[in-house]
């Protein structure tokens, strides 16, 4: 039931702890994405030197794909930085899009590795050689991918938890970065029976995994940027809490959009055309500070009443979930 009070303790408490858990969501996924910045240049570092030293094309990929990553984090980490700054003279509503930029430029690096890698396992295909020392090789992917697959857990789960777009596709990009060291280990154990084509038939297969992930993240990234916005159960619960008002006789053009990991929407609510405009005003403030206290990752909604008038005199479009 809609009360006057909805300025009262419990709304401000809401709000309140949701920008809580945004703040917090972003420094987690800050703290995370850096952690991975040193796990992954670690590993790719480890990965080359060992495929140097053995000939193996897969675990030369997988370390060109471990240093990719760890370039890929560390935009993800500068991203969340940047987001957390307040919005200036010059960008007035935040930064939150530079969230879904730095997922396009992740993806983007990402086809350029993609299409390296393939280049070179194609090239070892011709001229398969037997791996030297593949124990070591074997032992460095197997820990490679463990823990590729530990951290990408951790960074799902907080993507997943604050529905973070970038680092939702980082934490994809681990997961195919641990998948792709599993790929690399069969390669290399099949190598040692003396399958040579194998290992650089592992090489090619990474680079067509990686290139699936990026193909994903420009999708999704590019979809934000350019406003789409598709999530007619979000839209349809979002009509439903503005239609429970009892001052409200209907609604037009509910327009919605995403902002990083944030929803923004306008719309405007039909109202008795006599409504005094303090008390227009008061109700477009409930429907504002209540839909966003009931509606997860709604950082704003603008709400404009307009006087209900005759649709046959005054015909126009109402918003159709």
């Amino acid at each position: 039931m809609w009360q006057r009070t909805v300025h009262g303790d419990i709304v401000v408490g809401r709000e309140k702890l949701a920008l809580q858990d945004e703040t917090r969501g972003f420094q987690e996924g800050e703290r995370i994405a850096k952690i991975s910045v040193w796990t992954l240049l670690a590993l790719g570092v480890v990965e080359i030197v060992f495929s140097l030293v053995s000939g193996s094309i897969s675990l030369l990929a997988d370390g060109i794909d471990s240093l990719s990553d760890a370039v890929v984090s560390f935009f993800v980490w500068t991203g969340l930085r940047i987001i957390r700054r307040r919005p200036s003279r010059r960008f007035q509503f935040g930064y939150y899009k530079v969230e879904s930029f730095t997922a396009l430029i992740t993806a983007i690096i990402l086809v350029g590795v993609s299409a390296y890698i393939f280049l070179r396992s194609y090239r070892s295909l011709l001229t398969p050689a037997p791996i030297l020392l593949p124990l070591p090789a074997l032992v460095v992917l197997l820990g490679a991918g463990l823990g590729s697959l530990y951290r990408a857990l951790q960074m799902r789960r907080i993507a997943n938890r604050y529905n973070i777009l970038s680092l939702k596709v980082d934490a994809r990009n681990s997961i195919k970065d641990s998948s792709s060291s599993f790929v690399a280990f069969a390669s290399v154990l099949l190598s040692t029976f003396g399958i040579h084509h194998a290992d650089a038939i592992g090489g090619m297969l990474i680079a067509v995994y990686i290139l699936t992930v990026a193909y994903v993240a420009l999708r999704e990234s590019s979809l934000v940027l350019l406003d789409e916005f598709h999530e007619p159960d979000l839209s349809r619960e979002i009509e439903h809490l503005i239609r429970a008002h009892p001052d409200v006789m209907g609604i037009r053009d509910l327009r919605l959009r995403r902002a990083g990991p944030f929803v923004v929407g306008i719309l405007e609510v039909e109202v008795e055309g006599n409504m005094k405009l303090n008390e227009a005003h008061e109700v477009a403030t409930e429907l504002e500070t209540s839909v966003r206290a009931r509606i997860t990752g709604l950082r704003r909604l603008v709400v404009t009443p307009v006087p209900v008038v005759d649709p046959h005199k005054h015909p126009h479009e109402h918003y159709a979930p």
